[in-house]
């Protein structure tokens, strides 16, 4: 057995005795990265009846069945994510006034942008309504403008979690 093959054993041990999130999701996170999705969706599932509050171990289960093509059970476990992600909306709103008052301009307006994104159409579309309003920059028509825009919005929200997390 390799040595990763041996910690991964003696963590699922550990957890055995004392679970407890993080390591849940370590270990959850080390199958799918490589790719063990069926083991990881099963150590995910577990970590999620202790904590079913946790939503990084909600999104690793819903990447896990994507990967396994179960995508009905993964709308329904990503779903409640949606209301998350409005919650959280106002972090952005809060870092524009932040910004603003240092006169970062820029990632004020970035933030702004951001936040206007989660609270309306963005958030709109994860709830699979229509967005009130049109990208600001021409788009293909239809699903795959909505794509599109979801995906040019993730990559921001990426970014802004980086420069967060490097902070």
């Amino acid at each position: 057995m390799t040595d990763q093959g041996v910690s991964l054993e003696r963590l699922k041990e550990r957890l055995e005795r004392e679970p407890c999130a993080g390591a849940m999701h370590l270990l959850a996170e080390t199958y799918y990265q490589q790719g063990l999705h069926l083991q990881a969706a099963a150590a995910s599932r577990r970590a999620l009846s202790l904590y079913p509050e946790n939503a990084e171990i909600r999104l690793l289960l819903g990447q896990s069945l994507v990967s396994l093509e179960e995508f009905t059970a993964a709308e329904a476990v990503l779903k409640p994510l949606v209301q998350e992600i409005g919650r959280l909306a106002e972090v952005f709103e809060y870092l524009r006034q932040l910004y603003a008052g240092q006169g970062r301009k820029a990632e004020a307006d970035q933030a702004e942008h951001l936040y206007r994104l989660l609270k309306g159409p963005l958030f709109a579309l994860f709830k699979g309504e229509e967005p009130l309003a049109a990208p600001p920059s021409p788009s293909p028509p239809g699903p795959d403008r909505k794509r599109l825009h979801a995906a040019k919005t993730l990559e921001v929200l990426e970014k802004w979690q980086g420069a967060l997390q490097s902070r």
